[in-house]
């Protein structure tokens, strides 16, 4: 990095650090970015709006923090693998492990999910504000990575093509006071789906990405009760209803959180939206396509208000596709890459672009010196993309199911595709080796396109499977007939 320094009061390490990445956003997306970069540079500067919380609680940078959150057995795996001993932190915090499908009465689109054991694929259940305040925990206590709050950023420093820091000044401050620059060797925005770096590249003189926007319309709804032992149903320790799209559109979960609570989020699709009021939130559980969540949850004590969200399009920023762009530069987590909230992809896929940033540094570091990371930049940013295709696809995929939503393909060879997945899922409700290969795609263990190995093709396309069964399959501590 030149000798300007990182900006006022930005510094901690003397003398000035030769060289430093600024990111943008200390959400998840911005805390697993940190912990990789980390690894390549000699300071990381978290810059985030707003003031962070000691412990686990709310903040109004994650308004969807309210709403159920897992890490899949992917994510827990690629965050595991950036900073280690943080799946066993959380654990000791209340977070719940999960086998998938096993500890899961799982209703699919095709049928009940039998409990085949769930072998690597643990799922960790507990609530935003823990998950992420355990991963900042972890993050900020490296002697390497600071982070700045209350300030926002205006804009990207750019000199001779090259980003060379950022514009910061407070939140909320007036029009025209003065900021400051805050100089860096990379910038890294993992600002969330309301990113302003399209706005920053526009200012500069360069293109807008290209968009992708699926949207299916979906909103839900959340509340959260307090736990009556550990099983909702005898046998399970949670329950997924999905939608059978397109003849419904209702869907909902009963997940365990930290401090023996239980959180229930229901959704709906094209429009079917659940209500907030006590009357219409419970209606519209009970129109789910089984009885049992209705059931279960009428027996429960809430403990908080029924609260919505509506911010559920997936949309897919091609900064990789760009001609012509600045170095230095890099858009992670959801300002590359927002995924429809319901099916917990967002998490897994941050972590996994942060694992393609530290690899790409890495082989960059190798093959350049360590003192310049901002030249990786166009690499970092189409690893980040490839990191997120599988992610994509999956949310996107499902989605695409719904006849109301908007933007995707419905060319003959995406309906072919869609059409044998359909075949994958039902032959996963009693097929354990299918059930193994789908659920590592979903829980982001595998890329989609394992499902179309030869092996798992013949297992789907030259067997006959079982039908679905109608009733509740039984618990896996049960004996399961072969």
């Amino acid at each position: 990095m030149s000798g300007r320094g990182l900006g006022a009061d930005a510094g901690r390490m003397s003398p000035v650090p030769t060289s430093h990445a600024v990111v943008i956003g200390a959400s998840m997306g911005g805390l697993a970015a940190a912990a990789a970069v980390a690894r390549h540079v000699d300071l990381v500067t978290i810059v985030e709006r707003d003031e962070l919380p000691s412990g686990p609680a709310f903040r109004r940078g994650v308004p969807h923090a309210r709403h159920l959150h897992v890490l899949q057995p992917g994510s827990s795996a690629a965050l595991e693998r950036l900073i280690p001993g943080l799946q066993d932190d959380m654990l000791a915090e209340g977070a719940a492990l999960l086998r998938v499908p096993r500890d899961v009465l799982w209703l699919s689109a095709a049928g009940w999910m039998r409990p085949f054991d769930g072998r690597r694929r643990t799922m960790v259940s507990a609530s935003r504000d823990l998950i992420e305040w355990v991963t900042r925990r972890r993050v900020l206590a490296r002697n390497d990575v600071e982070v700045r709050t209350g300030v926002e950023v205006t804009g990207l420093a750019i000199e001779a093509g090259r980003v060379v820091g950022v514009d910061l000044r407070p939140r909320g401050a007036a029009p025209g006071e003065p900021g400051e620059r805050l100089f860096a060797d990379l910038v890294i925005d993992a600002s969330g789906r309301r990113s302003h770096a399209p706005d920053w590249l526009e200012a500069a003189g360069y293109d807008r990405p290209a968009e992708t926007v699926i949207d299916a319309d979906l909103g839900y709804a959340t509340r959260t009760y307090r736990r009556a032992g550990d099983e909702p149903v005898p046998g399970y320790k949670a329950i997924f209803l999905q939608a059978r799209p397109p003849h419904t559109t209702r869907m909902a979960v009963l997940f365990p959180l930290e401090d023996d609570r239980w959180m229930l989020t229901v959704a709906g699709t094209n429009g079917d939206v659940p209500p907030t009021d006590e009357d219409g939130f419970a209606a519209f559980t009970r129109g789910l396509r089984s009885p049992i969540l209705a059931d279960v949850v009428e027996e429960l004590e809430p403990l908080t208000p029924i609260v919505g969200y509506r911010h559920t399009a997936n949309q897919r920023r091609h900064f990789e596709q760009l001609r012509r762009a600045p170095s230095g530069f890099v858009a992670v987590g959801d300002s590359v890459c927002a995924f429809n909230p319901v099916y917990g992809q967002g998490m897994g896929a941050a972590a996994l672009s942060a694992e393609a940033l530290d690899r790409v540094l890495a082989d960059h570091g190798r093959q350049a010196g360590r003192n310049d990371p901002g030249a990786a930049s166009s690499r970092i940013q189409e690893a980040v993309a490839k990191a997120n295709a599988g992610a994509w696809m999956v949310a996107t995929g499902e989605d695409l199911r719904y006849p109301g939503t908007t933007g995707g393909s419905t060319s003959l060879p995406d309906r072919l595709v869609r059409r044998y997945l359909d075949r994958v899922i039902s032959a996963a409700t009693s097929d354990e080796e299918i059930n193994a290969a789908f659920f590592d795609v979903v829980g982001l263990l595998e890329e989609p396109t394992s499902l179309m190995h030869p092996r798992v093709v013949r297992r789907v396309l030259g067997r006959r499977h079982p039908a679905p069964p109608d009733a509740l399959p039984r618990p896996a501590t049960q004996p399961v007939p072969a």
